[in-house]
Formats: structure tokens, sequence, C-alpha cells
């Protein structure tokens, strides 16, 4: 008698498929990357090169009509790049910025609770290919820039799950290589972690120190001179369409220069307040990654300048929106936004701001050209709407992920406090391990409901819940027999 063979079902088949293209994709788009022009990275090492030689840093331009707008500290640690050829820093910059996507990626999922290795491999897998689509990513890859470097510092440094006494030194480092990331300095006094504030403060007081004993014309120049403080070494036109801040929507759409010179600094401090808010009370409800990706894109659009680059704070924050449409009742709050995130890809976003100087664009006019100019702040400003609704809706209480857990119908599970056996043996595991453990960094939370697949929702709980069911280890759960 023959015996039957089992084959994987179209469900199996296909997440695979799935997973292996947008693996396929990011490899592929990473390795086209190396071969870009880089700009930005010849910007770096020439800045470097600078250093090395002797000669003015911030007076000239280091590079064609390119000038260095970094602190000395990130020229110094730019150096190593300028002792070998462009290529080869054009190959280790890919390898170092995949590798940076894959962590983010992989950190961010951790903060939202834990799944058993294979599907967190899958996951990591997709999110991190289909993060190579956006073009706040793709740009970081083709024009060398160091922005994933800055994320991750960040995201390592406050999503910790110990209160080690080091937290606090990602924050510094990044902002001692570039300044918009200070804003998390004001985000942890916002979430009253005062020591990490103070030890973030410090070691960017540090990068300031050592410029001032190995740089000191350079330190001068950038701190005391004001080079820190001069928006048109940037882009000379502050108007121009590529600008993606709160300052460039004034400008691009008509409000005069000397209106947006005082507008822009209040709608600023208004805009970082009420992130700082928003930020606070996530943290509190035990969302920590919402917060922290409010604040990391409010830098991009308070600032007097950002680039597309600058927005890849929306990696993190998308791993987040995959993690909300998981939940039915969340879903369609966030829905605008989640449309506008999957918009920012390069085909969309050059209809209106082709990077070519002098080219025309394909979409100058009308509502689509003004949300296409505008994309990214208008991304930030309707997350900061979806999550100010989003906190004043009626929850039930916070699970170890953050929320009451609730069934795929939406309604509340008929136990918050779900005591399945897989539940209550990975929260005790891990507490023995570590007494200080929680899925979100903050102090860990009674009930295991999370580690229950049938309870979870988000990022990939679907899935989690298709694979415990085709291979018959679904755990014993009084909810769900």
């Amino acid at each position: 008698m023959k015996s039957q063979r089992n084959w994987p079902s179209a469900r199996t088949v296909g997440s695979f498929v799935l997973v292996g293209g947008f693996g396929v994709f990011g490899l592929v788009s990473a390795v086209l990357a190396g071969g870009a022009e880089a700009v930005d990275l010849e910007v770096y090492r020439a800045g470097g090169t600078a250093l090395l030689e002797g000669r003015d840093l911030y007076d000239l331009p280091v590079r064609q009509d390119f000038y260095f707008t970094y602190p000395p500290f990130a020229a110094l640690l730019f150096t190593p790049l300028s002792l070998v050829s462009g290529e080869t820093a054009r190959i280790l910059v890919v390898l170092v910025n995949t590798a940076l996507v894959v962590f983010v990626v992989a950190r961010t999922c951790r903060t939202l609770g834990t799944m058993e290795t294979r599907l967190f491999t899958l996951v990591v897998i997709t999110v991190s290919g289909a993060s190579f689509g956006l073009e706040s990513v793709s740009s970081n890859f083709t024009d060398g820039q160091i922005n994933l470097l800055l994320v991750a510092l960040v995201l390592a440094d406050l999503t910790a799950r110990t209160d080690h006494p080091a937290r606090g030194v990602g924050v510094g480092l990044a902002a001692g290589l570039k300044l918009t990331p200070l804003v998390f300095v004001a985000y942890l006094i916002a979430t009253r972690r005062y020591q990490q504030a103070a030890v973030a403060s410090a070691c960017a007081g540090g990068t300031v120190i050592v410029s001032f004993l190995l740089t000191p014309t350079a330190a001068a120049d950038y701190w005391l001179r004001g080079v820190f403080a001069d928006f048109g070494r940037i882009f000379v036109d502050p108007a121009s369409r590529h600008n993606q801040s709160l300052r460039g929507l004034l400008l691009k759409n008509g409000v005069p220069q000397d209106v947006a010179l005082w507008l822009w600094p209040v709608l600023a401090a208004a805009v970082g307040i009420a992130t700082l808010t928003l930020a606070a009370r996530a943290a509190r409800r035990g969302e920590p990654l919402l917060g922290v990706s409010l604040c990391g894109l409010c830098a991009a659009a308070v600032s007097p300048w950002s680039w597309g680059h600058h927005w890849v704070w929306l990696v993190p924050f998308g791993v987040f929106l995959v993690w909300v449409a998981g939940q039915p009742r969340r879903r369609a709050l966030w829905l605008p936004t989640m449309v506008l995130v999957v918009s920012s890809v390069p085909a969309l976003l050059t209809l209106a701001d082709p990077m070519e100087d002098g080219a025309v664009p394909a979409v100058a006019d009308g509502p689509l050209a003004f949300v296409l100019a505008n994309l990214y702040v208008l991304i930030f400003l309707t997350a900061l709407v979806a999550a100010a609704v989003d906190f004043r809706a009626e929850r039930e209480p916070s699970g170890p992920l953050g929320r009451g857990e609730r069934k795929v119908d939406g309604t509340p599970a008929a136990s918050a406090g779900c005591r399945c056996d897989a539940g209550r043996s990975v929260i005790a595991s891990r507490a023995g391990q570590n007494p200080a453990y929680s899925p979100t960094g903050l102090p860990p939370h009674p009930s295991p409901a999370a580690a229950c697949p049938q309870h979870a929702h988000g990022c990939g709980a679907l899935l989690r819940r298709a694979l415990f069911h085709l291979r018959g280890r679904l755990p014993a759960c009084s909810d769900h027999r």
C-alpha cells in the first residue's frame, strides 16, 4: 500500500513565497545600491580626509560644492572611511546598513512581545525586505547615509529590557553624530527616566569635549562660531521641493519667508510638546515603541531641513502599524497613516519631487501634488492625531503587549488573564532568568496572555496561530478548547 505524501497547504506555500519574495527584493536592492554614486558617503570621506590633512572642515566645501554639516565628532568617526577606496567604502556601508535594517526590525519586533524562533525569523526577513521599498530606506543606501545607525543606537538604548547603568549612552552617541537625536533626551525626561537622560546628556557632552581635544579649530567653528545653526549649508533654497519638514511645508505652499521665520518655530514647539506628551503616555500604556517612533519622526519634522532619508524612523513605526493592523478595533483608526506610509515609495514621490536638477514634476498642482510633496510631514501629523484619538478611547487594562487582549472579532477576550500553559511557562521562565523582564521594557505585568497564540494579536499573530494549527501544537488553553 502506497503511503500518502503530505503536501504543504496553499497557505504555507504562499507564506514562504511571500517571505522569499521580500527577502530576495531586499538583497537585490542592497546589491544594486553598492553601485550607486553615494554622494553623502563621499562627503563623509572628504570630511575625514580634511581632518587627516589638517585642512579647515567648515569654511570651504569639502567636496565639489558640498559643505560638511555634521559635528566634528562625526568627522572623527568618518576618518577610517577616507583611508580606503570609494568602492570599498560603498560596499562596507551597504553591508553595514543591511545589517542595521535587520537589527532595527528584529529589535522592534522584540519590543512587541515574544514569538517562536521560526516565526520571528520569517517576520524579520519579510519586513526587512519590504523596508527596502520605502524611499526613506532606499535613499539611505543609494546616498550612503548614516541615519540607520542613529536609529539602531537609539532603539538599542531605549528598548533594552534591563535598567543597566549604561542606558543612555546610545542616545548620547547618536546626538554626538547628529543633533536631531537630542529629542530623545527630552523623551527620557518626559518618561521620568532621569538617570538615563543624565547619562545621555553626559555622553553627548563627552563627544563635544573629545572634539575640542582632538580637533580644536573645527570644534570652535562648529560650536562657538555658530556653524551648527547655519541652515544654508544644507541646501541653498529652504523653499525647495526637497525639504520634507514643517518649515519646508510652509515655504513650499506660499507662506512668505518673513512669516515662516517666526511661524515655523512656534509650530515646531507646539508639535514637539504634543509629541512628547503622547510619547510619554504611550510609554505608560505599555507601548514604548510608538512613543520612540513618534519622537524619531518628530525630529525630522521640526528640523529646519529634512531629506527623505531622514525619515527612516518609518521602519520601526511601520512595524508598529503592522502590529496594530492585527487589532480590529484600532485598525480603522490607524488606516490613513498606514496608507500614507505604504505610499512613500520612490515611484510615487518622484511624481511631485524628482531628484534630478531642473526636472519638472509630473504632478505639479492639485491635492495629489500637495500630498505627495509633503507626504512625510502628513504621515507624522496623521500619526499624532491617530495616537491622540487612540489614547482617548476607553480600553481594558493593559496586558504584556500594552493593550487589553481582544478576540479576533474585536470583542474583549474572556481572559485578559489567560492561564494557558504556554503563557504561564513563557512569562515564568523569563521572569526566573531576569526578575526585571518585561516584553515592553516597562515593569512586568502578571498576565501571560501575550504568550498564548490564540490571545495574541498584531505583528505576525495570525501567521503564528496558523503555524500552531498546522503543526498540531496549539497550547491547551481553556478559553479556546
